[in-house]
C-alpha cells in the first residue's frame, strides 16, 4: 500500500475508513465509497475533488472504474446496514 499512502491519508483525514472485505474506502456521514483500484488509477486531484464534491442527493456514490452492478449496490448497503445495527 505504499503507493497509496498520500491518497490514504487524503482519505482517512476526510473521514473515510478502509474496508478489508470490500477493498473500498468509505464515509458513512458523506455516503460516498471509493474503490481501491479507483484510487490507486486517478490522479490525487481527481481525488481532492470527489472528496470535496458535495453529495446532495440523499443516496450513496459509488466511486469505482466501473460502475458497480445493482446486485453489487445492494449487497453493499444491506452490509452497511447490518453494521450499522450491529453498532
Amino acid at each position: 500500500m505504499c503507493v497509496m499512502d498520500p491518497k490514504e491519508t487524503l482519505l482517512t483525514s476526510a473521514g473515510f475508513r478502509y474496508n478489508f472485505f470490500r477493498m473500498s474506502y468509505i464515509n458513512r456521514t458523506t455516503k460516498k465509497v471509493f474503490s481501491e483500484e479507483a484510487v490507486e488509477d486517478h490522479s490525487e486531484a481527481w481525488l481532492i475533488e470527489k472528496i470535496r464534491e458535495r453529495n446532495d442527493s440523499g443516496d450513496w456514490q459509488f466511486y469505482f472504474n466501473e460502475p458497480p452492478s445493482p446486485a453489487v449496490v445492494r449487497d453493499f448497503l444491506a452490509e452497511l446496514d447490518e453494521q450499522r445495527a450491529a453498532s
